[in-house]
């Protein structure tokens, strides 16, 4: 069974992915290969997997006034004749679309070659390129059950969000943070693959009052390290292998709201304050995300623009208040999915297995 994958626009596309292919890794006669746009560092998580990576040009709805916006059109046509060429060329049995705005245009290219498609949804609400490629796809996985009843796939499949292997196979305990004292509180800052610019602003504001409460450790995001020294206090571009440690011992996290981080923080009931994205640079997915939270008691979650004395307050009160993570900490976890992968590949095996039996291979 051939299958290929497609995503990207962030590595929040590609790693849940990876996830799958993991899952499906020990299938005989399993192959794989995987179409997204031309980044590098994508390209470098791809084939770090194992998986060939075969770049198409990709276009992108800017939700701001861009003279970009005008040509992006002329990338979608060219990266549909490049994934409809490269489709012709490898004959996959199955694809599986994790989404991004590189991917519609692989997805239409599989119908139009009858190849059956499966499209997967992270976030509490679809975004577009998810609302185009539910039309093409004989299954659309979903992270919940709600609000995904009007999509047009033939099925809708809560299976919750893929997690990395590496995070699934972490033993607790397996893992010491030599630069924490025994008993000190641990304060963890994330921003996404990327880093998070007001995030980071906030964090160097304020950091003598946080790190007066807690030993705080901060992924800035590449290039986007500032040299900031202080005893309790450590900055990275990316965390990658200390991550569940990190999350495991972390008494408070600062994060977006993001898909991936969320499915994260509920496989170690991490207790959280959430400060989503806004709408003014985004579709407004991750305020989405973090409302279904707040919701549930599952986070803290800052809304709209934050200053530098709410936010050091909110951080230092949350803290303080064993009983508040205590709950966060609880009810996210109730959240957490370990078996997203599994039922994903479970899915991607049947409409491979029925192609082939219809291809009569």
């Amino acid at each position: 069974m051939v299958v290929c994958f497609t995503g990207g626009g962030t590595l929040g596309h590609v790693y849940p992915a990876l996830a799958v292919h993991e899952a499906l890794r020990g299938d005989e006669r399993y192959e794989a290969f995987f179409i997204g746009r031309n980044d590098a560092g994508e390209k470098a998580a791809v084939e770090g997997a194992g998986l060939a990576f075969l770049a198409i040009p990709s276009g992108k709805l800017r939700r701001y006034r861009s003279l970009k916006n005008l040509a992006s059109p002329l990338f979608v046509i060219a990266g549909f004749f490049k994934a409809l060429a490269i489709l012709t060329a490898r004959r996959p049995d199955v694809l599986f679309s994790k989404g991004g705005f590189v991917t519609p245009p692989v997805v239409i290219a599989a119908w139009l070659l009858r190849i059956p498609v499966i499209s997967h949804e992270s976030d509490t609400t679809a975004g577009l390129a998810t609302t185009i490629n539910s039309r093409f796809s004989q299954i659309l996985c979903t992270p919940i059950e709600e609000g995904f009843q009007h999509m047009r796939a033939k099925r809708v499949v809560a299976t919750g969000s893929p997690i990395r292997c590496d995070l699934l196979a972490y033993e607790p305990g397996s893992v010491t943070l030599p630069f924490l004292a025994e008993g000190e509180k641990l304060l963890l800052i994330l921003g996404g693959s990327g880093g998070s610019g007001q995030i980071n602003d906030l964090v160097h504001d304020t950091l003598d009052a946080l790190a007066a409460d807690a030993y705080v450790y901060h992924q800035c995001g590449p290039g986007k390290m500032t040299g900031t020294v202080h005893p309790r206090y450590t900055e990275v571009e990316f965390i990658s292998d200390l991550l569940p440690a990190l999350l495991e011992r972390a008494d408070l996290v600062v994060c977006r709201a993001g898909a991936n981080t969320i499915a994260e923080l509920a496989l170690f009931a991490a207790p959280a304050l959430l400060i989503p994205l806004s709408t003014a640079s985004s579709r407004g997915d991750q305020v989405d995300n973090a409302k279904v939270l707040a919701q549930r008691g599952a986070a803290r979650v800052l809304f709209g623009e934050i200053d530098s004395e709410t936010f050091q307050h909110e951080v230092s009160t949350l803290l303080a208040d064993d009983g508040a993570r205590r709950a966060y900490r609880d009810a996210i976890g109730t959240l957490a999915q370990r078996a997203s992968a599994s039922l994903i590949a479970t899915l991607v095996r049947e409409q491979g297995m029925r192609r082939q039996v219809c291809s009569g291979e």
